[in-house]
């Protein structure tokens, strides 16, 4: 193969275009790259927004229509969105956007070798027996008694708790109906404002952290991208689908594992022990990928494996629990939408904004010496621009 004929003049002058031109014109300049590059961001933050919309809807529509009419909607809306999947068409993307991992990373291993249109639309066909499942199962689950009680439909709710298997029926029928009055008093005397004033506030925000606290921990990184993390890291396709895989099968296994220890251990020590549990593993991952060697790959796939185990064996599944016990009784329906959407809007955070973020604000130090920076900064130098700006002595 002949050597490329390469003019140093050429490559200096498309360098120098380059470092000119600025970021508007940039996205000016070449806004289809810039739309895919959104698109991909979009792609992890679409459920989040999907996320936001129904934990606001959830709580009304199963006040209206029961809980098996709600779920009857969500399976429906399911089947339409995965028809939409199945039938759009190749790299239409924006149709994919508009709709929508154990099991998935275990398709998506299976069929990552097909290089057909059946490679991506059998995992969506997939999706159709979960909605299906829940359809058929559903003339046979009762509805909730609760549910009925506040419809004062008082002998069917005395109904379902006997098929429950409940003993003293007028007990706990009598002890549902006072809840529920109890509850409309406080209702009709609380505001999502009251959330934030006296003792409240505190268990709000208490509640909210442990949402904002899973975020943090790095899990969208893990549980979000670590199949291409492990591309970069250098292994095969093939193998870092595997890995993706045992992350999610390990995560299972710490989901598991939570059910004693939740109770074992109590929630406080369990969510601190996997705060810090999660922060050391991420430095782990990090100190091993300063290395290029093939020992230094395997270690940052196990430190990311021993990350999921660690991170649903304590922080993923508590979040939950803490969420749910910490809120006040008056409030939790209020406290409980806005953690929903509180949760959301952290993932589409930590997938959108924290990058951007970091590009226009972390500066490159190296190689630079205090007083140079501290000039830097005195100058306002652009963070971007800090590997190539000249410091004036």
């Amino acid at each position: 193969m002949e050597t490329p004929q390469i003019s140093d003049n050429t490559l200096a002058l498309a360098a120098a275009e380059e470092k000119a031109i600025s970021p508007l014109q940039a996205i000016r300049d070449y806004h289809r790259a810039f739309m895919w590059c959104l698109w991909q961001s979009a792609f992890n933050s679409v459920g989040s927004v999907g996320g936001i919309f129904g934990g606001i809807a959830v709580g009304w529509i199963a006040d209206r229509i029961g809980r098996r009419g709600s779920i009857a909607i969500a399976s429906f809306i399911s089947i339409g969105a995965v028809f939409i999947q199945f039938f759009s068409p190749s790299h239409n993307n924006a149709m994919l956007l508009i709709v929508g991992q154990f099991i998935a990373n275990c398709v998506i291993q299976g069929l990552g070798s097909r290089e057909d249109r059946n490679a991506y639309r059998i995992p969506f066909a997939l999706q159709w027996i979960f909605p299906v499942i829940l359809l058929i199962g559903l003339p046979f689950a009762p509805e909730s008694p609760w549910y009925l009680a506040r419809k004062e439909r008082d002998e069917k709710a005395r109904m379902v708790l006997q098929v429950l298997g409940t003993k003293d029926l007028d007990l706990h029928l009598r002890q549902i109906q006072e809840t529920i009055a109890l509850e409309d008093h406080y209702a009709a005397q609380t505001t999502y404002v009251q959330c934030l004033r006296g003792s409240d506030r505190r268990r709000t925000i208490i509640a909210l952290m442990v949402f904002i606290l899973q975020q943090i921990s790095g899990v969208i990184f893990v549980l979000g991208y670590s199949t291409y993390f492990f591309q970069l890291a250098g292994f095969a396709t093939s193998d870092s689908f595997k890995l993706g895989v045992g992350v999610t099968a390990i995560g299972v296994f710490g989901n598991l594992s939570a059910l004693y220890s939740v109770n074992k251990l109590g929630r406080r020590t369990l969510f601190l022990g996997g705060m810090i549990g999660c922060t050391i593993i991420n430095f782990g991952i990090g100190f091993s990928s300063i290395s290029d060697t093939k020992a230094a790959r395997w270690a940052e796939a196990v430190f990311t494996l021993i990350f999921g185990l660690v991170y649903q064996g304590s922080i993923g599944p508590l979040g939950y629990v803490i969420f749910s016990e910490v809120s006040s009784a008056k409030l939790r329906s209020k406290t409980v939408g806005i953690g929903i959407c509180v949760n959301s809007l952290c993932g589409m955070l930590a997938n959108i904004i924290i990058p951007i973020w970091t590009w226009l604000y972390i500066p490159e130090t190296k190689n630079r010496t205090v007083d140079e920076l501290d000039s830097l900064f005195e100058a306002k130098i652009s963070s971007r621009n800090f590997a190539k700006a000249e410091v004036d002595r």
